[in-house]
């Protein structure tokens, strides 16, 4: 099939394609005259990719999730699910305290506000309740 035929298919562009090809993401893809023929087993890795890139998984990735004869290499693929679930986690976990961080600022500059407080200046301490 045709590289529209793929993209059409799996959702990803004509260019990203080639670029996963080109990457050595995609096993060597036959020409028939001038035109790539892809096959169904190709279309399955351009659907893999996507699905990986969107988990947050880089295209060195994945291209390090081959084996020598371009076959995935399931240890390695559970191996970096884990450690994307890892990063998460850690993300997961600083974005808390961001959240907490955010909800202390408003809470104060709401109970700043709520004593009138209309002369505040950008600058460390600057902002003080009425007397």
């Amino acid at each position: 099939m045709r590289i529209s035929e793929v993209s059409r298919l799996t959702g990803a562009s004509a260019k990203a394609i080639r670029l996963y090809e080109a990457r050595g993401l995609l096993p060597p893809v036959p020409r028939i005259n001038r035109y790539r023929d892809y096959s169904a087993q190709d279309v399955a890795w351009v659907q893999l990719i996507r699905q990986a890139l969107g988990l947050g998984i880089s295209l060195g990735s994945i291209a390090r999730l081959q084996d020598g004869r371009g076959q995935l290499d399931w240890p390695a693929v559970l191996a970096l699910l884990e450690a994307q679930r890892a990063r998460i986690t850690g993300e997961r976990a600083r974005l808390a305290q961001v959240d907490i961080d955010l909800q202390q600022i408003s809470h104060e500059l709401r109970q700043w506000l709520d004593m009138d407080g209309t002369a505040c200046e950008l600058d460390t301490g600057a902002c003080k309740a009425p007397a």
